[in-house]
């Protein structure tokens, strides 16, 4: 039987494509403008994006609680997405890795504001047989946005010679277009009011392990952005968006295909399988860091935009490095989606903006201490270290979930 997917699972992915455009038009830049013209280091890059993505995941929990408790989700995703989009292009501007900062943790706000209430608004909006198919096709056309985004930035270094604060400047037009479809895709689908808090927890006991097992999982998931700064010690700039591209590509494409074999495999089978190539992946870019360490001085020339080749003698290990990062595309194809729908599962109708805020709260809390540790990891021992504790720690969490689906 084919599954219909509700039209407000369209609606926002188009908000989500949208945004992510103007969002990936800026986020492959920053790397290089964190470790070249702001003079920050590797850790700092990390505590940036850790500290970004932890004030996000608190307000995640906040902002999906209170949509339950109002029933006005569609109020907090629009305000989420207008906030997010109004300080984005000023980012552009700043002189210090500080105001880089600032206006990354007021970006996250918004999206902390609008994350937990449009997933509960997808789960409300999709029968329970279609969830795993509606949140893979979500993220498919978020991760579409992403590749136009990406595209755009590559050209625009490219070709017309633009600097990051143009770019930054010109994600504003899609912006303006996020917040006008957010308005559009929300429209008549608030979820139900959840009653005042009564004896029974929110979250369920199945619930708060399968959160345990994603929080150890997402120990050894360090921000993406240290992917693009180990590609920019090989890679020109102008290189460095058209790889972030190629990488979307691959996770908008495997969230298709995990949208359709989730009616087969389930969404814990999925999960599993995207659990498991983030383990392999972080494996192979281990060993690709272990083999290449000695050639890491000779290429750091890179990180400022110099196109120096590391390797013209081993071609292929550049052909090695396109293979780990479109790979390790999958692993996002695979899980985002699935883990949303099991989050959805095991969560009560009444509140579901408090487990996808709970869920999201995890992740963003994991990716604080994950990405400061992989990034004094790689500073201090080395980039190897880093990918091989990543790897051990994402092999635990699946072999958790697995003996837990086992038992059940």
């Amino acid at each position: 039987m084919r599954l219909r997917i509700p039209a407000a699972v369209w609606w926002l992915g188009l908000v989500s494509f949208l945004n992510d455009a103007a969002s990936e038009m800026v986020l492959p830049l920053i790397p290089a403008l964190v470790t070249g013209s702001l003079g920050g280091s590797a850790a700092t890059l990390g505590l940036i994006e850790g500290a970004a993505s932890l004030v996000a995941s608190v307000l995640k929990l906040w902002g999906g609680r209170l949509a339950d408790r109002t029933g006005r989700h569609g109020a907090f995703v629009v305000s989420g997405y207008t906030l997010s989009n109004l300080v984005r292009p000023l980012m552009g501007l700043v002189a210090t890795p500080l105001g880089l900062l600032l206006l990354r943790l007021a970006d996250r706000v918004g999206k902390g504001l609008r994350t937990a209430p449009r997933d509960a608004v997808i789960a409300h909006a999709t029968p329970p047989e279609a969830r795993a198919a509606a949140f893979s096709i979500h993220r498919a056309l978020d991760h579409a946005g992403t590749i136009a985004g990406a595209g755009v930035a590559a050209w625009a270094v490219h070709s017309l010679g633009l600097g990051a604060a143009e770019i930054f400047l010109w994600s504003a037009v899609p912006g303006v277009l996020v917040v006008a479809a957010a308005i559009v895709a929300t429209r008549g689908n608030d979820g139900p009011v959840s009653p005042p808090p009564g004896p029974s927890a929110p979250l369920s006991a199945d619930l708060r392990w399968l959160l345990v097992l994603i929080a150890v999982s997402r120990l050894g998931m360090a921000s993406e952005l240290f992917l693009l700064l180990f590609a920019g010690r090989f890679l020109p700039l102008w290189a460095i968006p058209a790889l972030w591209a190629g990488l979307h590509v691959v996770k908008t494409l495997s969230s298709f295909a995990a949208a359709a074999a989730g009616r087969w495999v389930g969404p814990a089978g999925l999960v599993v399988a995207g659990w498991s190539t983030h383990a392999a992946v972080f494996a192979g870019f281990a060993f690709a860091a272990l083999r290449w360490d000695t050639v890491f001085a000779s290429a750091a020339a890179a990180a400022t935009g110099v196109a120096t080749r590391a390797y013209p003698a081993e071609p292929q290990a550049l052909l090695a490095l396109l293979g780990l990062f479109l790979a390790w595309g999958l692993y996002a194809g695979l899980s985002e989606g699935a883990e949303k729908a099991l989050v959805a599962a095991e969560a009560r109708p009444d509140a579901r903006g408090a487990a996808f805020g709970a869920y999201h709260l995890v992740v963003g809390v994991v990716a604080l201490p994950a990405s400061v540790a992989f990034g004094w990891l790689w500073d201090h021992a080395s980039p190897a270290a880093a990918f091989a504790t990543s790897t051990l720690l994402a092999g635990l969490g699946t072999a958790g979930l697995v003996a837990t689906r086992q038992r059940r």
